[in-house]
């Protein structure tokens, strides 16, 4: 991982600034072993005093991601040295489940952008079109699963249910968990914590449009909440929903500060 420093590890040694951008134990170790870290273009160690504008290349003590390129090129809405967030299309899953699958949205980014390492830090839904925010290498993956681990990472998620619904702003803080012998998540008390938060609702000429955010990130979250509220999203033969040739819910926008520099970053898909 090559970054520059920014005026926030201004007088930190490169050990501390690692600390604070939450590099795990193990990978911390790994860096006071090496002899590899270049500072300014000199082999430098760890404890390393860190000046604004110095530039840092770490080692990578991760294998290239095991991913074959797709013969597609995926749709990039932003990148950088350690990051991207790519626009996943209905239907297609955002990494593969079996061995020798090649059409995923991973699969397409591997063939678009020049990094041997990339690994998506959430997930969508096959059915839902949207963004992912993906690491372009394994420092910058660690730091941003500690981001979503702490809800720092915004996922704004808009989906169309029937007019007349009577759906309002709310918090909605209901366990789901797996029907047995089905691909169906229903509330139960048995289930893992799952909260979503409907911000607002618009009504459009032929739905209600929902502006909802995600605090936690279950398998089909929205949608099974939507249905325990018996509203359940346009074109979701999994769960009922008005009839249409898609399921109409969108990972419609990512936003999160830079780990490294702190920059607002904010991502909205053109739905």
């Amino acid at each position: 991982m090559k970054f520059t420093v920014p005026e926030k590890f201004n007088g930190f040694t490169l050990e501390e600034a690692l600390i604070a951008l939450h590099i795990p134990k193990k990978e911390m170790h790994w860096l006071r072993m090496s002899k590899d870290i270049v500072i300014n273009g000199e082999v430098q160690p760890v404890k390393t005093e860190l000046k604004t504008g110095d530039t840092v290349t770490l080692p990578d003590f991760s294998e290239a991601s095991s991913y074959k390129k797709s013969s597609k090129q995926a749709v990039i809405l932003f990148e950088d040295e350690n990051l991207l967030v790519a626009s996943k299309p209905p239907g297609q899953k955002v990494h593969p489940n079996e061995p020798g699958e090649h059409n995923t949205l991973v699969n397409d980014v591997i063939n678009t952008v020049a990094s041997e390492y990339i690994e998506p830090v959430h997930r969508l839904d096959v059915d839902t079109t949207g963004l992912v925010l993906m690491s372009k290498n394994a420092y910058m993956k660690k730091m941003l699963d500690y981001m979503l681990s702490e809800n720092k990472i915004k996922r704004i998620y808009m989906g169309h249910v029937k007019k007349n619904s009577k759906i309002t702003a709310q918090k909605i803080n209901a366990p789901l968990g797996k029907k047995p012998h089905t691909n169906i998540f229903h509330v139960t008390r048995t289930g893992k914590d799952a909260v979503t938060h409907i911000i607002s609702k618009k009504v459009t000429d032929k739905y209600e449009e929902l502006t909802i955010e995600l605090e936690t990130g279950r398998t089909h979250q929205i949608r099974a909440h939507m249905k325990h509220l018996n509203a359940p999203l346009v074109g979701d033969k999994l769960y009922g929903g008005p009839p249409s040739p898609y399921l109409h819910l969108y990972g419609y926008k990512v936003s999160f500060n830079h780990p490294i520099t702190d920059e607002e970053i904010s991502v909205t898909l053109d739905v």
